[in-house]
């Protein structure tokens, strides 16, 4: 009997500790922190990951899916074992351990802005910047001036700027007046902005040119975000987001790199033929300094229109961002689909599409149509960029 009695208190004691330790783990770090973050979904092209009732051992299915490349707004957080659970509805949930990821490149920072659209019109107020959000009836007029303090890179890399609670504005229509923005921040690629890094106290100029009235002074170590580039004789300026410009010889680049652009679904031969018809249908469009398209083009606006028109992605709306929304190659490595850039990596000022056998598309200069072109040691590009890479 004392065996017997001596067995059973062993089994107990196993069915305690058992006990015991379920109840940790569905009990572990149910730590809730609100966040008002985004989650991507990235699964399987064409398909879905799996929506919640409840998080961890408790969960059981909606019966609904939420679909790869979908972005969704979460508002809190909690960890089972090792599984991060985010809560994206009323009792609704999805796990990272399926393919939720939260959107890194939202960052806290304090600016000015002043809306550049349409004089007499203005830009919509909407209520979030994921797959979510909705208008709220808001307009902000052009010129206006608004102070932001977040900004984020969606999911398809637009940017957005939250200017109040629960309210954010595109960042296509905005000059940026005044940030503080530093230099971790300015690595998060951005469609609309390069960043560079002051390298020297210097005269910031009314136009690019060392003959140009001198407006104020910037000093060492700033970061500052820039919105263009020419070419004045052999030097490259940059033009400031707040106004003014600087030459490349006071300026160091600030690297980014966009997050790669899925093909969803398609091959990538798919992808390229259809962006090289796309362009093609550009042709004899006029050139327009600042132009995006449909109508009139520059250089980058044509790029930046056909991979948004054929892959529903942001390049970037001018050509430094361009260069960074995929892997740079040589020129005698190009294929079809590439990009070509002029000018050195981080200050280039052109850019067009490749188009192969030594062809390319693109919209040279103000009284020029788009056209296509012949690679010529004339006007040689300097590298290509490579969106999708193999």
């Amino acid at each position: 009997m004392k065996k017997v009695n001596l067995i059973q208190k062993r089994f107990y004691k196993i069915i305690i500790l058992l006990f015991l330790l379920v109840i940790g783990i569905q009990s572990q770090n149910v730590n809730a922190e609100i966040t008002n973050g985004v989650i991507t979904i990235n699964y399987v092209p064409g398909y879905g990951i799996e929506l919640w009732e409840g998080y961890g051992l408790n969960k059981k299915s909606t019966g609904r899916k939420l679909a790869d490349g979908s972005a969704w707004r979460y508002s809190s957080v909690k960890l089972v074992g090792e599984a991060s659970w985010y809560q994206v509805g009323k009792n609704q949930w999805v796990s990272n351990e399926q393919g939720a990821t939260p959107i890194v490149n939202e960052v806290s920072i304090n600016g000015i802005c002043q809306i550049n659209y349409v004089p007499n019109y203005g830009i919509m107020v909407w209520n979030d910047y994921s797959n979510q959000k909705k208008i709220t009836g808001q307009i902000l007029k052009h010129g206006s001036i608004w102070k932001f303090f977040k900004k984020s890179i969606d999911q398809d890399g637009n940017s957005w700027y939250q200017v109040g609670k629960n309210q954010w504005i595109s960042g296509d229509y905005i000059k940026i007046k005044q940030s503080n923005l530093n230099k971790t921040q300015a690595k998060i690629w951005d469609p609309n902005f390069a960043f560079m890094e002051v390298l020297k106290n210097s005269p910031v100029y009314s136009n690019g040119s060392f003959h140009a009235s001198k407006i104020r002074q910037i000093n060492r170590g700033n970061s500052v975000e820039l919105t263009s580039t020419i070419l004045n004789g052999n030097l490259i300026w940059y033009e400031l987001s707040n106004g003014g410009w600087l030459p490349s010889s006071v300026m160091s680049p600030i690297t980014t790199t966009r997050p790669r652009i899925l093909l969803n679904n398609r091959t990538k031969g798919q992808v390229i033929d259809q962006l090289i018809i796309t362009a093609k249908q550009q042709l004899g469009k006029p050139y327009v300094w600042d132009g995006k398209g449909p109508n009139s083009f520059d250089c980058s606006g044509l790029m930046q229109y056909i991979f948004k028109k054929v892959t529903g992605k942001n390049i970037g709306s001018w050509t430094v961002p361009q260069e960074s929304s995929g892997v740079k190659v040589k020129l005698n490595q190009l294929q079809k689909g590439d990009l070509l850039f002029w000018g050195a990596s981080g200050s280039s000022y052109h850019v067009a599409l490749y188009l192969g056998n030594n062809t390319y598309i693109h919209a040279l200069r103000p009284g020029t149509y788009i056209k296509i072109d012949q690679i010529s040691n004339n006007f040689a590009p300097s590298f290509g960029v490579r969106i999708f890479p193999n």
